[in-house]
């Protein structure tokens, strides 16, 4: 699969934008909506004791529930991150870069980092939201205009020329060698 099925939209007019995008065009599909994710371990523990090493394991948790779901990490239509420790989080914006792609590859949709006071679990610092959306099957195979026009004059062609060119193909007994 490329990195996303969707149309990202970075219009020229706004500044580069760095690790997000400003727009994206949903290919029509499934909606996944993905709750807040922590650094929870399955046992309900939270791990790590900094915003890097919660971000990896709730970015791993959210990652985890997009696949049972149905969707991959290039589905993600829009992400918002949360956390209670903005300030370590601006700090370690390479490093969280790069835990980012190591989950979600190099696929940056739309999303935001909010700084919060507060999240419901005490421990956690951080929190993923997301929402993804699943091409249907029949879109996938959906052709664009260009794609569509190449294939006609492909085919028309072929029914010029036949489907082996000029040539017949050979009759059953010439095709064993006799």
């Amino acid at each position: 699969m490329d990195l996303t099925p969707h149309k990202i939209i970075n219009p020229l007019s706004l500044s580069e934008p760095v690790g997000y995008a400003h727009a994206l065009v949903v290919t029509p599909g499934r909606a996944v909506h993905i709750g807040g994710q922590t650094a929870r371990r399955p046992d309900g523990a939270v791990v790590g004791e900094s915003v890097v090493q919660q971000f990896d394991q709730a970015l791993a948790n959210t990652v985890e529930a997009l696949r049972s779901a149905g969707a991959e990490p290039g589905h993600v239509v829009s992400m918002h991150v949360y956390t209670t420790a903005i300030n370590a989080y601006r700090v370690n914006l390479r490093t969280l870069g790069s835990v980012y792609r190591r989950h979600m590859g190099r696929y940056y949709p739309p999303m935001s980092v909010v700084g919060v006071t507060d999240l419901l679990d005490a421990a956690a610092l951080v929190e993923v939201v997301c929402t993804a959306v699943v091409p249907d099957a029949r879109d996938a195979d959906t052709l664009d205009d260009e794609e569509a026009w190449e294939l006609v004059e492909e085919i028309d062609e072929s029914l010029v020329t036949g489907r082996f060119g000029r040539r017949e193909p050979a009759a059953e007994g010439e095709r064993a060698g006799s």
